[in-house]
């Protein structure tokens, strides 16, 4: 299966389970009273960063993912098992989007980290929840909540020390073989690259160290109006410390180096500002003078320009010292968000009903309310209008101008709208 460092899936918190409505039964105990337990929450779904570039390709058969559905409450007051969480492994550098709320919800920057993208529903009350001084036996139970659904897209941003930047045939693959542990598929034709690719390379002797170089696919001329690759994987570098241009000397460098500079500015403008080296690479195709002038050529951009060939081996050692030389101390990455941020809550509002002559009320939290209860049950409703109180429902509806009688619609629940402020009408003579 080919590489892929951009996925988009569907993903949704568990159902939680829902409550039991349930009475003691024993034989010495005629008169017992609620023990209905509480359901189960729903399982999250959970992305959690591995070692592993190649992790998203694995999501995409699926596309879908969802929490398993907390248990349901029994009675004696037996809570249901919550549900499972769906853990769903994604490469470190993984950043994930909700595509609806353009909003970044996680950016996974260490192997093991994790964030919740879904919350599972809270479990359903049972009624045991519900009982009181004046309501000792109540009939009725509260339904599981669903979970949470949002459609993510995964992109993948390798974390690299340094990334190698250069025009197709450039020699990149070569020169990332020649100075790491990295095996890349090289050819001579255009867009060998296909993928990015990850390399070590290490520092002996005294100076002792090691640092990732990237490769990604040859940019093009013109690529930021989408031609050959375009620059999409220009994403693997925005993480670099350090950036490496990787010019054929055979190929104008100085006219290939401005065109470089001109297509990465178009995708970013703030790599131009990250410290940088030049590679004049296949110095084994030029006489010395050639590089000498080549060299010349380059040094109005102010950056080091080091001539190397990756199949002679010239040069390799000074590109390899000055890559630890001009490494920058590492930047902090910002953690992962802790999940999905809550958002303020939307207000209640009354609106007629465009199907007839009745009430339509939306609002998140009176929607969500409603939801979790059976709307036919006469103890579920008592509850529930407390609660509608609370939130004002009953003011706004005499507000719109309801009357007694009027049917009113909150989700998929119709309730009959009566004003309990109202006086009643005094018979005469009275």
């Amino acid at each position: 299966m080919a590489f892929r460092d951009l996925v988009d899936v569907e993903v949704q918190g568990g159902r939680g389970g829902d409550g039991a409505m349930s009475f003691l039964r024993l034989k010495y105990v005629p008169k017992g009273g609620p023990d209905g337990g509480h359901g189960g929450g729903g399982g999250d779904v959970v992305l959690r960063a591995v070692d592993d570039a190649s992790a998203l390709t694995r999501l995409i058969p699926h596309k879908r993912y969802r929490g398993g559905t907390g248990q349901q409450g029994e009675g004696r007051d037996r809570h249901g098992r919550g549900g499972e969480d769906v853990v769903l492994e994604v490469p470190v550098g993984t950043l994930a989007r909700d595509q609806d709320a353009g909003e970044v919800l996680a950016d996974l920057t260490e192997e093991g980290q994790s964030a919740v993208v879904a919350r599972g529903g809270s479990g359903g009350r049972g009624n045991t929840a519900f009982a009181s001084a004046e309501r000792r036996a109540p009939r009725f139970a509260e339904l599981g909540a669903p979970g949470e659904a949002r459609r993510l897209t995964l992109e993948l941003r390798l974390i690299a020390d340094a990334g190698l930047v250069g025009f197709p045939n450039a020699g990149k693959s070569s020169l990332l073989a020649a100075l790491s542990n990295a095996r890349p598929k090289v050819a001579d034709y255009p867009f060998t690259t296909l993928s990015p690719n990850l390399g070590v390379v290490e520092r002996g002797g005294s100076g002792f160290g090691r640092l990732t170089l990237a490769d990604v696919p040859g940019i093009v001329e013109d690529a930021h109006e989408g031609k050959g690759l375009g620059l999409a994987f220009l994403r693997h570098v925005s993480r670099t410390r350090l950036l490496v241009w990787v010019l054929d000397i055979a190929e104008e460098p100085r006219a290939a180096f401005d065109a470089l500079r001109r297509e990465v500015g178009a995708y970013d403008p703030a790599l131009l500002e990250v410290p940088a080296m030049i590679v004049l690479h296949k110095t084994d195709l030029a006489s010395p003078a050639e590089v000498a002038e080549a060299q010349d050529a380059l040094a109005a951009s102010g950056l080091p320009v080091l001539p190397a060939s990756s199949l002679e081996g010239g040069g390799l050692d000074a590109v390899r010292e000055t890559l630890f030389a001009l490494l920058p101390e590492r930047r902090p990455l910002a953690p992962a968000p802790e999940g999905p941020r809550r958002v303020e809550a939307e207000p209640v509002r009354v609106t007629r009903d465009p199907s007839g002559d009745g009430w339509v009320v939306t609002g998140e939290e009176v929607e969500s309310l409603v939801a979790r209860f059976d709307a036919t049950n006469a103890e579920a409703v008592s509850y529930l209008q407390r609660h509608f109180e609370r939130l004002g429902l009953w003011r706004l509806l005499r507000k719109a101008g309801a009357k007694d009688g009027d049917d009113v619609r909150i989700g998929e629940a119709v309730f009959e709208y009566f004003d309990a402020t109202a006086e009643p009408e005094r018979e005469e003579g009275a």
